[in-house]
């Protein structure tokens, strides 16, 4: 084993060795005994640990995880579908979905209603420059 190796093992099973697997416990253990870098990562991964392990013995306050199970208790539940729909169209959260939906369709109207038919000269006109490479090129061509 060597040092990029023992960083890897340290980085995916933590600093005790007796959660490694045997063979790659007994290779890091080897190294360790003969590398002060080695040494040194092992060390520091091992207070990461044990930072770790002091953190999860904290819990929260009793008033705090009360109040947390009481929520959990009184949220409101999924139904089916048909429930959904029913508690849906009884209450009034579908007023604000109409009133978009027809503030879409009034602004869909107005925006055909107001524009004026285009003049088949004009547009032959437009489809001409749109489709020349330079403007002279008609003229040339009459």
């Amino acid at each position: 084993m060597n040092r990029a190796e023992l960083e890897a093992g340290l980085d995916r099973w933590g600093g005790d060795l007796s959660a490694w697997p045997p063979a790659a416990a007994q290779a890091a253990r080897a190294l360790i005994g003969r590398d002060d870098d080695a040494r040194r990562l092992w060390r520091a991964a091992a207070r990461i640990d044990d930072h770790l392990a002091a953190s999860r013995a904290h819990s929260a306050p009793g008033h705090l995880a009360g109040r947390i199970s009481a929520g959990l208790d009184t949220a409101p539940r999924r139904g089916d579908a048909l429930e959904t729909a029913i508690g849906w169209l009884t209450g009034n959260r579908w007023r604000p979905a109409v009133l978009g939906a027809l503030l879409t369709l009034a602004g869909y109207l107005a925006g055909v209603l107001a524009v004026e038919p285009v003049d088949a000269v004009l547009a032959d006109e437009v489809a001409t420059l749109a489709f020349t490479d330079l403007y002279g090129e008609v003229d040339d061509a009459q």
